[in-house]
């Protein structure tokens, strides 16, 4: 039994995941940018999809308390509401076409708008709820074809002025929504596999330790450091994401 869990694929699936959450619990989002295109790659894009997911719940489960204290619903509840009601159109589009050139899309239009934010570049237009629906809607429709719909509404959020806690715990609120939403769709619309309870089951421990290491990090590192590290962060992930 042992020979069967130590070998190269479950070491690197567990590198992944505890990378995915220190990553989750700094930021409050992005484990599905770091995690879903190297367990795609070893299990399959629906079965990285659907543990990539559920782990998520215990990470919202984690951060969810705190950031309720200090979540901007006039920025967030649109893109929360959009998690729940648009995701099923990204979670169809998963299940009935190949996500691969998809996800390199987006992963390239996200560099592009990223590398520009990091240059000086930030959303001047109008803060409400329109805004944030759109951003919601196509990071939903994004997340369900090919988990990373992170960016659309990190780069939003992240343009708005506010408080590096705030903002966190937006993203933390709006991820765990987005990925509560489309693991439920795709539980109800697809046929997945039982070995997926296994491996949740082995690799839940190590990201519950990871997310949290990743939450004691944020109140290390400098606030103010916190936008420029999350638009690094996300260079490197879609550079990864369009390499790979």
């Amino acid at each position: 039994m042992l020979e069967n869990l130590i070998n190269y694929t479950n070491l690197i699936a567990l590198a992944v995941i505890l990378s995915g959450g220190v990553v989750r619990g700094y930021t409050g989002f992005g484990s599905g940018l770091v995690m879903v295109p190297i367990l795609a790659i070893l299990w399959g894009p629906v079965d990285a999809i659907v543990v990539v997911l559920s782990l998520g719940l215990f990470s919202t489960l984690q951060m969810a308390y705190p950031a309720f204290k200090l979540v901007n619903w006039r920025d967030a509840g649109p893109i929360v509401f959009c998690a729940v009601f648009v995701s099923p159109i990204g979670t169809y589009l998963l299940l009935t076409i190949d996500p691969f050139v998809t996800k390199k899309v987006i992963a390239a239009i996200v560099l592009f708008f990223t590398i520009i934010s990091l240059i000086g570049w930030s959303y001047k237009g109008p803060r409400g709820v329109i805004p944030s629906f759109i951003a919601g809607s196509i990071s939903a429709i994004i997340n369900g074809v090919a988990a990373v719909g992170g960016p659309a509404f990190v780069l939003y959020l992240m343009s708005l002025p506010e408080r590096a806690e705030v903002q966190r715990a937006n993203m933390a609120i709006i991820t765990g929504a987005m990925g509560t939403s489309i693991l439920t769709y795709i539980l109800i619309g697809g046929d997945v596999p039982s070995i997926n309870l296994y491996r949740i089951g082995i690799l839940a421990l190590p990201h519950i330790i990871a997310v949290w290491i990743g939450i004691k990090l944020f109140g290390v590192i400098p606030s103010d450091k916190f936008k420029d590290i999350i638009l690094w962060l996300l260079v490197i992930i879609v550079s990864g994401i369009l390499l790979a």
